[in-house]
């Protein structure tokens, strides 16, 4: 757009204007002073779009092509102001007449002139300030140009553009000139906020003062909102979201893989089964079943039910657990001495896995081949493998089919506590952390049976019944009743009271077959989808619709459908990043979180469409975007998602049909609503005042008492205190305050509370405040949160609230917010009466038509903007910087470096000659993408720092993930899963350890390793 040449004649207004001028004039100037704002004129006056700043100064920002503007309210009378936005060559300054030239040699300038001789003649060309000195014999042709200001520079804005625009040129005279003039010098830059690290309200958060919290910081957007609502003008940017604890300390904030080690697994007793991804000698089985064999357990074995075969046996010990994020990461790894693998049995005919009988320490495996039903008893006798395997009707150990005697007969007794807060109270059911096996209880999912009590299991593969659930929680009774399970993360009961437990290898369902509480058969229902050996491919959270149907929500494959009998799986939809649970709501669509990263900006829930992709991985098509998620997740309320559960009926708070969305990472919980606009889902979450003691996986209503039940754990990035949580949110009574349904106009946001309103606070604009931003859409680590004005710059726009009015029905409060574009994450804070504001955090993707349902509600023209992603698809298409080091050097020796399972090097060590010329094939058979880096001796902590900073930044993914540093010497590019990479480079010719790091985001602290160059 050309720049904005206002005249700057002194005197009164125009005396030469026709009626129709006349009157334009003063419709300007009437909408400016009734509707128009200077902050957002600020904005328009500073907007790439129309480029006004590039030739205007005010104050000391600003360019020189067009006159200064600081004083121009004191120097311009408002007609005049308003004539040269509409009409630029009516008048224009001396000075400041543009002429325009052709020279004899083809060129073409513009500019002002200076002066002028018989000879010359001199013109300031306004863009660079350089004063050009032209021949006229070499000037072809010449003519007056007029102003550089085109006409119709107002059709390009909207009306309320307009009317911002020339408010803030009027008010440059004003009491306020000297903010607005700061406002419009500071346009580009979000002004400074440092808001204190406790909690608005520190009794919703009993552990903010615990050590894992000491550097949170709590209630951020709510917390800027009332520091900014207040100013006049508000500031035309707003700061970004920091980073977690305070983003000082990298992306992650104070958690690093350090923080997650554990080796306490190892301290457990196992018992004589445990399931899970085997990692033997040269072997790795990712559905395995191992076993301790004979009275001693003097041998153990790994069964894999996918052959039927024993692939690994050993003698020793049984299994051991590295350290790695509490063990979870690395499988199960053989501790002891490996022997002869049994000879394997071959069959004719087609086999299925059935599953295993518990008696005792016996274990019995049952499958079928050819159609009969088959068991397979391992043993150890005199030190030696042994198995009957024959036909269950015939075999000679079948009466252990029957159940067994009790495995775990101590019934542990906990005392729980009621919480106190209004109106919803956590209640917090003390899990027996001190047992008698030494079992970590990291909670993945709860259910409850028909009389009530609940079945809890955990990652480590048991399974917990609670019961004494009602009252005041005085004598809670655990009892182990399962165990051996692989990562068990998804539970459901069905209505005759049989488990479903969801592990990564199978759908295990359970049978008691003798009436003592305990498990017998672990049958397997379903193990149909894919389990990788990745240590975090997880496979998380399981519901069952109404028609018998399960569903599952897995990293590789994405959501899953089983069929009622468990034969057959379908891919609803993909393109989940680590999603962390599902949930079905009133109408049973399935809902699934995702947890930001790469092609995941931000943490967020979505609402599936068959057949949809949700954005992980890249968009299946360069010129489609994906999917769009029903609710961006700001990372200052939920850095990683969990499950979400509906409401069943009023007894809870009265929110019947809503949803509960759970945080793993900040524990706590959501109401999450639920809208749709032509068909495009979008919604909203309101935070619960609501704390959990370890990360929330999981959340249940129980039909016995209509509360709702959150189950949770530890594992890594929670501010949470414990190994795992079972707690219970009960509505205690009084009024709720909430936002209850939420709808987007294109003229403002309609929302109903769950409670009336108080007129004479909700109905002033000045009660609420909205900000907005957007997230970029790439292969780079989440994404800063953008201004959607201007959408390189880190920060928030403040969205202008003209009028709010309380409807009719006395819950419902419409504001008006002329200005609202669609944007990933509209900020909400809300005051509906005297007591403490509340929040919501929504996504906009469509907007509805104008809301009429008002007094003098008047329609005004408007252009919606394009969804934000659609930008992101064009920036999608910029290449990535080449690397640097690919030419090949003659000689050089090759060396290859793989990226080994669970963030690993293999080899971890390289030894090279100084100056040596080498050709480094990086491979990556992981299931993330990797990169190597080498850098200089003892950078590795810096290198680190800078790469923990780097995540977030858009184009971090496009530089592969290095970052500005002179101590980066060579480096590969991001390789993704199966693919590999080939870089050459002379070895350093000083001799001495240099560190080689992955700077994929949260890799380089466990995945480095040395190049040790020799004389």
């Amino acid at each position: 757009m050309a720049p904005l040449l206002l005249v700057l004649a002194l005197g009164q207004a125009p005396t030469d204007l026709t009626s129709d001028r006349s009157l334009a004039i003063q419709a300007l100037l009437d909408a400016a002073r009734r509707h128009g704002d200077a902050a957002r004129g600020a904005a328009v006056f500073a907007s790439p779009r129309h480029a006004c700043i590039s030739c205007h100064r005010v104050g000391t920002v600003g360019g020189t092509v067009g006159p200064e503007l600081t004083r121009i309210a004191s120097e311009l009378v408002p007609e005049l102001i308003a004539e040269s936005l509409l009409w630029p060559n009516a008048r224009i300054r001396e000075g400041f007449a543009s002429t325009a030239l052709a020279t004899t040699d083809g060129r073409l300038i513009q500019g002002y002139r200076r002066a002028e001789t018989d000879d010359h003649l001199e013109l300031l060309e306004p863009t660079s300030g350089q004063l050009l000195t032209i021949p006229k014999a070499e000037i072809d042709e010449i003519r007056d140009a007029g102003t550089l200001m085109p006409e119709g520079l107002l059709a390009a804005m909207s009306e309320a553009e307009r009317a911002d625009l020339v408010r803030f040129l009027l008010d440059l005279n004003g009491p306020d000139a000297p903010s607005v003039a700061a406002l419009a010098a500071s346009i580009h830059t979000p002004p400074p906020f440092e808001p204190d690290r406790a909690p608005l309200d520190p009794a919703a958060w009993p552990s903010h003062t615990h050590f894992v919290n000491r550097d949170r910081i709590y209630d951020f957007y709510a917390k800027q909102a009332d520091h900014f609502a207040p100013m006049h003008p508000v500031p035309s940017i707003l700061p970004p979201f920091p980073g977690m604890d305070g983003g000082r300390l990298g992306h992650w904030g104070n958690q690093n893989e350090d923080t997650w080690k554990d080796p306490r697994w190892n301290n457990s007793d196992l018992g004589n089964l445990l399931a899970g991804v085997f990692r033997g000698p040269g072997q790795v089985i990712p559905k395995a079943v191992c076993l301790r064999l004979g009275d001693r357990g003097e041998l153990s074995a790994c069964f894999n039910p996918e052959t039927l075969q024993y692939e690994a046996l050993w003698t020793g010990g049984f299994l051991r657990f590295g350290d790695v994020r509490h063990g979870i990461m690395d499988g199960l790894i053989l501790d002891g001495t490996p022997l002869p693998r049994p000879e394997p049995i071959r069959r004719a005919g087609p086999v299925r896995y059935k599953g295993y009988y518990r008696h005792g320490n016996r274990v019995l495996y049952a499958y079928t081949v050819d159609g009969i039903d088959y068991l397979d008893a391992p043993w150890a006798e005199d030190g030696r493998f042994t198995r009957v395997v024959a036909p269950a009707a015939t075999h000679p150990l079948a009466h252990l089919t029957r159940g067994g005697p009790l495995r775990w007969p101590q019934e542990l007794v906990t005392r729980g506590s009621l919480g106190t807060t209004r109106p919803f109270a956590v209640d917090t059911i003390e899990p027996p952390f001190d047992n008698p096996w030494n079992a970590l209880l990291f909670f993945g999912d709860h259910d409850f049976l028909p009389n009530g009590d609940a079945l809890l299991a955990t990652i480590q593969g048991d399974l917990w019944r609670v019961s004494g659930l009602d009252g005041d929680l005085s004598s809670v009774r655990w009892r182990r009743v399962a165990s051996g399970l692989h990562q068990a993360l998804g539970l459901v009961v069905d209505p005759s009271g049989t488990p479903y437990v969801l592990g990564r290898d199978q759908i295990t369902r359970l049978h008691d077959l003798n009436d003592d509480g305990e498990y017998d058969f672990y049958e397997n229902f379903c193990n149909l989808y894919e389990t990788s050996p990745g240590g975090h491919d997880f496979i998380c959270g399981l519901q069952r619709d109404s028609s018998g149907h399960f569903y599952t929500a897995s990293g590789p494959q994405g959501l899953l459908r089983i069929s009622p009998d468990g034969s057959r799986v379908d891919v609803l939809a993909t393109g989940f990043r680590n999603p962390d649970g599902l949930g079905l709501t009133s109408d049973e669509t399935v809902t699934v979180p995702c947890s930001e990263g790469e092609w995941t900006p931000a943490s967020m829930v979505c609402e599936i469409r068959p057949g949809g992709h949700y954005g992980y991985g890249g968009p299946r098509d360069p010129d489609t975007p994906p999917d769009l998620p029903l609710v961006y997740l700001p990372r200052g309320i939920d850095n990683s998602s969990g499950g979400q559960a509906t409401i069943p009926d009023d007894r809870f708070a009265g929110l019947s049909g809503r949803m509960i969305h759970t945080s793993f990472g900040a524990g706590t919980a959501f109401l999450l609503l639920r809208d749709r606009v032509d068909g495009q889902p979008q919604g909203a979450v309101v935070p619960l005042p609501v704390e959990f003691r370890s990360g929330a996986h999981r959340a249940r209503f129980r039909p016995q008492d209509g509360q709702l039940y959150v189950s949770g754990m530890a594992g890594w990035g929670t501010y949470t205190t414990d190994d795992g949580c079972f707690q219970r949110v009960r509505y205690a009574g009084g009024p709720v305050r909430l936002p209850g349904d939420l709808r987007v106009h294109a003229n403002g946001v309609r929302i109903r509370f769950t409670d009336p309103l108080d007129p004479t606070i909700a109905a002033k604009p000045d009660s609420h405040f909205a900000q907005a931003w957007n997230y970029r859409y790439s292969a780079a680590y989440g994404s800063l949160e953008l201004s959607p004005r201007h959408p390189d710059t880190p920060g928030h726009d403040p969205i202008r609230i003209t009028a709010a009015h309380v409807l009719d029905d006395g819950r419902t409060l419409f504001l008006e917010m002329p200005d609202l574009q669609p944007v990933n994450v509209l900020h909400l804070r809300l005051r509906p009466d005297s007591g403490p504001a509340t929040e919501a955090f929504a996504t906009v993707h469509r907007l509805r038509p104008d809301f009429t349902g008002y007094p003098g509600y008047t329609p005004r023209d408007k252009v919606v903007a394009a969804h934000p992603i659609l930008a992101d698809m064009v920036a999608l298409r910029t290449p990535p910087l080449p690397n640097p080091h690919q030419a090949p050097i003659p000689g050089a020796r090759p060396i290859t470096v793989e990226a080994g399972k669970n963030l690993s090097f293999n080899p971890r060590t390289l030894t090279v000659r100084a100056g040596e010329p080498i050709e480094l094939n990086f491979v990556n058979p992981d299931a993330v993408p990797h990169n190597w880096t080498l850098i200089r001796p003892g950078a590795l902590a810096r290198v680190g720092d800078l790469v923990n900073k780097i995540v977030a930044e858009p184009d971090a993914a496009r530089r592969h993930y290095i970052p500005a540093s002179e101590d980066i010497l060579f480096y590969t590019d991001i390789t993704r899963p199966s693919d590999r990479f080939k870089i050459y480079f002379h070895a350093p010719n000083t001799p001495g350890r240099y560190p080689f790091l992955c700077t994929f985001p949260g890799h380089w602290m466990v995945m480095n390793g040395e190049l040790i160059v020799e004389p």
